[in-house]
């Protein structure tokens, strides 16, 4: 192996770092930091002298990328955002999925006011039903596996599987409004617009 010898006082030693710039960017930019070294006279094969180059990201990469990105930002919005950490009064559905429909709006507000007034904490007397929809424990158990399927593809699977199982260990009132309108919406329009409209047929009057 052929090596060659030089004499040196500093090198600069180049690094690539990737950045993610946004959602759904990605660029390059190029850094360098300089290593003082001795002066001393140093072997160097001619292997070591030629630095790899970084690989560029795929179009593969960069979708995952960005995927991750916009599941976390959801994950965040369904969990702890303020929106969703409101839980008094009533507001139009924060869930907007697959089972969500603009017809059912005005109905949903008439369930959400007839029910609990607003209040997504409120429980029943007999501290059965609980939530803005009035819910039982049984009902919101079963939900949450029917939701399922659907937030795997907005959250990621296992996030989606961590969350679900949390709100299946806890009663409906104490979930975050986006999960309670999902629930609502799943159950309502399951199979068909209007499938699960039975859950709600009673109460003080006719939605």
């Amino acid at each position: 192996m052929r090596s060659l010898r030089i004499r040196r006082r500093s090198v600069a030693l180049g690094a690539s770092t990737l950045a993610l710039v946004g959602i759904g960017a990605a660029a390059w930019s190029a850094t360098s930091a300089a290593a003082e070294l001795p002066e001393t006279t140093v072997a160097m094969t001619v292997e070591q002298a030629v630095v790899a180059p970084q690989a560029v990201p795929t179009a593969r990469q960069i979708a995952m990328q960005q995927q991750a990105i916009r599941q976390a930002q959801f994950a965040y919005f369904t969990t702890e955002s303020s929106r969703t950490r409101d839980l008094k009064g009533y507001e139009p559905s924060l869930y907007r999925g697959k089972y969500y429909r603009a017809s059912v709006e005005k109905r949903r507000k008439c369930i959400v006011i007839r029910e609990s007034e607003g209040r997504y904490t409120a429980i029943n007397p007999t501290r059965k039903y609980r939530g803005a929809y009035q819910v039982s424990p049984e009902l919101a158990r079963g939900v949450t596996w029917m939701m399922l399927k659907e937030h795997k593809a907005l959250l990621g699977e296992e996030r989606a599987k961590r969350i679900l199982e949390k709100l299946r260990k806890s009663p409906m009132n104490t979930w975050p409004r986006y999960w309670q309108d999902a629930a609502f919406s799943t159950i309502h329009n399951w199979e068909h617009t209007g499938a699960g409209a039975a859950h709600w047929a009673g109460g003080r009057w006719h939605c």
